[in-house]
């Protein structure tokens, strides 16, 4: 510790010491006393530096780490890995309801169908198959094929209304299994015509039946296909 005090020195002046008796301070610096002080303060302040510095560097880096282990650890990091079982499913036997006679008679009434006209002239404005018309009309659709009771008949129309053709002459012609049974002259009276044909079916007349619109020439207008079946 004695190597670290600085040494003030007083010098008298001997020669002169009856003029001025006051004492000179003289003060001598040692330059490398202070630079070893200096650089021993900054090696402390260095190793402070670096183990406080190393304490925060370390308290993060096991932060970073929880955080990470908290990640993997994740429900859904189980649930990917996690495999479920496989579940065989036996097959089912399906159940086949057995036919009623309502089934068996829905079908007949399903099999019934009302037969459509078929257009084949812009002229022709309606056509159908039906029973009795009233008050110039069309009466109910026959269904195809057309149940006929033995002993009994049904008398069947075929309903036409035509424009444009007043003053001309066509035909309602019946066919049964091709070949032609009646025909009938419609005279076109009005610029709009209404007119019908009909013929009486019994259960002899079983086949299949055709109705057609045609003119003198045998242009086809219109025509209707319809079965006829005996009970």
């Amino acid at each position: 510790m004695a190597d670290n005090k600085v040494v003030i020195k007083i010098n008298y002046d001997k020669k002169h010491s009856g003029i001025n008796t006051e004492p000179q301070t003289v003060t001598v610096w040692h330059i490398r006393r202070i630079l070893v002080a200096v650089l021993a303060l900054v090696l402390i302040l260095i190793v402070l530096f670096s183990w406080f510095g190393g304490a925060d560097e370390d308290s993060d880096t096991q932060i970073d780490t929880t955080e990470k282990v908290q990640q993997f650890n994740t429900p859904d990091a189980e649930i990917v890995e996690r495999q479920e079982p496989t579940v065989i499913e036996k097959p089912v036997p399906a159940i086949v309801p057995k036919e009623s006679a309502h089934s068996e008679s829905v079908k007949k009434i399903d099999t019934v169908k009302k037969p459509a006209a078929i257009i084949l002239d812009r002229k022709v404005i309606r056509a159908s198959l039906n029973s009795e018309p009233k008050d110039d009309e069309p009466g109910e659709p026959i269904k195809s094929p057309l149940r006929v009771i033995p002993n009994q008949s049904q008398e069947v129309f075929y309903f036409s209304e035509i424009k444009n053709m007043k003053g001309r002459s066509l035909f309602h012609r019946w066919s049964r299994n091709g070949q032609i049974v009646h025909q009938k002259q419609l005279d076109m009276k009005d610029k709009i015509s209404k007119v019908w044909s009909s013929k009486t079916l019994s259960a002899k007349d079983k086949g299949e039946w055709q109705v057609q619109l045609t003119d003198k020439k045998g242009k086809v207008y219109s025509e209707v296909n319809f079965s006829v079946n005996p009970e």
